[in-house]
């Protein structure tokens, strides 16, 4: 035993003082006894190594808990024992359950540590546990840079574990029901109409909205403009490092669809040489359509119609119209998700018990995005041009316009009339009558925009007009900056007279 107080945990000295807990008389009595240095285990290898122990300040701060908090950790070791091990002994213990009570009481100051709030004292505490999982992250109460999780919660184990804990979470408190000996007491408060299930939130975050807040945090990630082949090399390189790493299960999702989006600018930038340069076209072309179609097949659901660009470009229109049937069957289920929008109970439905991966490529739907430093489609030359003219790095347009857009275009360059009309209304009256789901206020500039390069191609040179003109008057807080290519387009309409 050391009478000296380590100096690694001095600051947490100054942290008890500032949150006042525990009482300046219990943190006296623990600085003034010291530590405990104990041996690290009985392997004759290791005899000779040791670690600080806490145990004497640790049994000190549970005799100071209240009545209510000493039930908290008796009901986390209990929750622990009979429902997070119920099947399989998984790699926590009791002493991660103390460690959340010490942070918890010391560091949430909203919590009223009373009786008749016990269950979401002890959901608050749950909630840190599930936190401290996701992350792989549990620090030490006296010394936070001690990791505890650094061993034992890693890998695929600690991916099980906050997919099982995730799954009690959506459950919320009455998850405690499947404990029977907590189960007992909170079943007799409930037949006498004494007990209702609430917490402190309005309501749980549900499962469909943290999918949709994932994909968000991965659209904010954007994606890899890859410049050159060398460097799509090394990006290769670090996402294999990566993948070679103990990732969560939501890093993986965000892995998957970031190396997707690299495999389409890097096919995308292949092609662009190709038209540059025109040297060995057909090994090229067929390298950056394997490249797109890996993408696709990894990525989310909108990839397929940088698929069907590719065709369009090469002239290859029924294999473009082969992609665009496949994206506007994919497009049009009732679970998809674009933006926040989504069918909650649709999504749930069909999405049940299909894994975080499967569902961010059958359900996830983000915008088309045209890189200034890559060349698309004809059509659209100029509206990347006036958008990197005035400083923009990407043109965005919604995907259910691209869609529409590269039918027209397809069925005019097979000669088919009827369907490129077809196919023109329909754009029109998304345009017209949609409410923001599919079509964006701060895209509906290129959208506008869009549907008029689609009109001047099939020869409707007044209806082109008019949609130019409305490209004009949209939002001036628009992602786009074609402007120019809008005027462009205007006056040589004008001058085709």
């Amino acid at each position: 035993m050391s009478r000296h107080w380590p100096i690694e945990a001095l600051p947490w000295i100054q942290r008890c003082q500032l949150s006042h807990w525990p009482s300046e008389r219990v943190l006296s009595a623990i600085v003034n006894e010291g530590c405990h240095v104990v041996p690290i285990g009985s392997a004759p290898e290791r005899d000779r190594e040791w670690r600080v122990s806490f145990s004497g300040a640790e049994q000190k701060l549970v005799y100071s808990m209240n009545h209510c908090q000493f039930l908290c950790y008796g009901l986390l070791k209990i929750f622990l024992k009979e429902v997070i091990d119920q099947n399989n002994p998984s790699c926590l213990c009791s002493y991660f359950m103390k460690t959340i009570m010490f942070w918890v009481i010391q560091c949430d100051s909203s919590l009223h540590w009373v009786p008749c709030n016990l269950l979401s004292c002890f959901w608050t505490c749950f909630k840190v546990l599930l936190s401290w999982v996701y992350k792989g992250e549990c620090p030490n109460f006296f010394i936070p840079q001690n990791n505890m999780f650094r061993v034992k919660v890693v890998g695929q184990t600690q991916v099980s574990l906050f997919e099982q804990l995730y799954a009690l979470y959506n459950r919320g408190i009455p998850c405690l029901l499947i404990s029977h000996t907590i189960g007992w007491f909170l079943n007799k408060v409930i037949l006498h109409g004494m007990l209702t299930f609430r917490t402190e939130e309005s309501n749980l975050i549900s499962d469909v909205m943290l999918d949709i807040c994932l994909y968000q945090e991965m659209l904010n990630w954007g994606d890899f403009c890859v410049k050159n082949s060398e460097e799509a090399v090394r990006y290769m390189i670090a996402f294999e490092q990566l993948n070679n790493s103990a990732l969560t299960l939501f890093q993986t999702v965000t892995m998957q669809y970031l190396f997707s989006a690299m495999l389409k600018n890097l096919s995308c930038l292949l092609s662009s040489q190709t038209i540059a340069t025109n040297k060995k076209w057909k090994y090229s072309d067929n390298k950056s359509l394997f490249i797109m179609k890996l993408a696709v097949k990894i990525g989310c659901v909108s990839q397929i119609l940088y698929l069907a660009i590719h065709y369009y470009r090469n002239c290859q229109y029924e294999m473009s119209l082969q992609c665009l049937q496949r994206a506007q069957d994919k497009i049009s289920k009732p679970y998809v998700i674009y933006g926040k929008n989504v069918n909650e109970e649709m999504y749930r439905r069909a999405m049940a018990g299909v894994s975080l991966s499967d569902r961010m490529r059958k359900c996830l739907i983000c915008d088309i995005k045209l890189h200034n430093e890559y060349a698309y489609i004809d059509e659209l030359v100029p509206e990347q041009e006036a958008n990197k003219a005035d400083g923009a790095g990407s043109l965005f347009i919604p995907p259910l316009v691209m869609l529409h857009m590269l039918f027209v275009l397809t069925h005019h360059g097979l000669g088919d009339t009827v369907r490129s009309q077809q196919s023109l209304q329909d754009l029109h009256a998304l345009l017209l009558y949609d409410d923001g789901t599919h079509v964006p206020e701060d895209l509906r500039d290129i959208s506008w925009q869009i549907l008029g390069i689609c009109q001047h191609t099939c020869g409707d040179n007044v209806g082109a007009l008019n949609s130019f003109h409305c490209s004009l008057q949209q939002s001036p807080y628009s992602r786009s900056r074609i402007q120019k290519a809008t005027m462009l387009r205007i006056q040589t309409i004008n001058e085709q007279g």
